[in-house]
């Protein structure tokens, strides 16, 4: 009897330790959200962090327009760490905000990996989030020093009023006209007078870089840094031609202050500074950056930059610098 009561304890303990070890998974997910009440047209963090067991690798989930109720406004930097037991922490992070009253609810996220032999799995998120969107204006708020929206004005006008009427009508027409004749002359210049490379402007040579780098497709092929530092070259190379502030040997932080100092439109300062950042986080902090936002960032650039070459361009001719 002495001998058969130890080896059965030690059966029950395998017994009991086998679902706990069957119910051990090499990814798990799980979402949060920084808030659960929120005004309407606010803005919360939602946070879907995925561990993966060592060997396993998350799979890009791309960039959601939407999850759920909620509309994805931003997408925040990718956060991702070596836990002491080996697994990898991946924090992907949004930006999202609800503009309709009411609860909202974010569903069970489903995110894919790969495993060490190359299959492909899916985890999946425990169950869905709620949050409630409210109106700015306090329950009970008294409301009446809001002015109601002005009626639309007749579509009818007095007898009196046709004369000034036709005198407005004419002169609209008269602008018009001139308008016509000025895009005509422009456009007979511009056709007469081609810009040769060499007189382009910085944001034609800045956007024909852009243009060859997102050809190679570097972050797909995982050479991020690669693709930041020429996309990092473009940037400043566009800076000094375009701005006249040299740019080659400072940080981001210092060409932000340098280009608000030149009064530079505010949005495109952000928008090339970021970029920067990105860039010096990519070199010297080996940060983490999905193709989508690299896809991302670079679409936002191009359309920056072609709308500074119409700009460029037409000061270019008005200028005579093609005669």
């Amino acid at each position: 009897m002495t001998r058969i009561l130890p080896a059965l304890v030690a059966a029950l303990l395998v017994s009991l330790a086998a679902p706990a070890a069957a119910q051990q998974v090499p990814v798990v997910a799980r979402s949060e959200l920084d808030r659960t009440v929120m005004t309407i047209g606010d803005q919360a963090v939602l946070t879907v962090t995925v561990e993966l067991a060592r060997g396993y690798e998350l799979i890009e989930p791309g960039v959601p327009r939407a999850v759920g109720d909620l509309e994805v406004v931003d997408t925040l930097t990718v956060l991702q760490s070596r836990l002491p037991n080996g697994t990898t922490r991946v924090q992907l992070r949004y930006l999202v905000s609800a503009f309709s009253l009411g609860p909202k609810i974010v569903p069970i996220i489903v995110v894919g990996y790969r495993g060490p032999d190359g299959a492909t799995g899916r985890a999946q998120t425990q169950g869905p989030l709620a949050v409630a969107i409210e109106s700015v204006a306090a329950q009970g708020e008294d409301m009446t020093d809001i002015k109601p929206l002005k009626p639309p004005l007749p579509v009818g006008a007095p007898a009196s009023d046709l004369s000034r009427i036709a005198t407005l009508t004419a002169l609209a027409a008269v602008a018009i006209a001139l308008v016509v004749v000025l895009v005509l002359r422009l456009r007979r210049r511009s056709a007469a007078v081609e810009l040769s490379p060499a007189l382009h402007g910085a944001a034609r040579r800045a956007l024909t870089e852009l243009e060859e780098v997102a050809e190679l497709h570097l972050p797909e092929q995982g050479r991020t840094r690669e693709h930041y530092d020429r996309l990092a070259g473009a940037v400043r190379r566009f800076i000094e031609g375009r701005y006249g502030i040299g740019a080659a040997s400072r940080t981001a932080r210092e060409l932000r202050a340098e280009m608000e100092r030149a009064r530079v439109d505010r949005s495109q300062a952000q928008l090339l500074c970021e970029v920067l950042v990105d860039a010096e986080s990519v070199r010297y902090e080996e940060r983490v950056i999905y193709p989508a936002r690299a896809q991302k960032t670079m679409r936002d650039l191009t359309d920056l930059l072609r709308k500074t070459v119409v700009a460029e361009e037409y000061e270019l001719i008005s200028t005579g610098a093609t005669a």
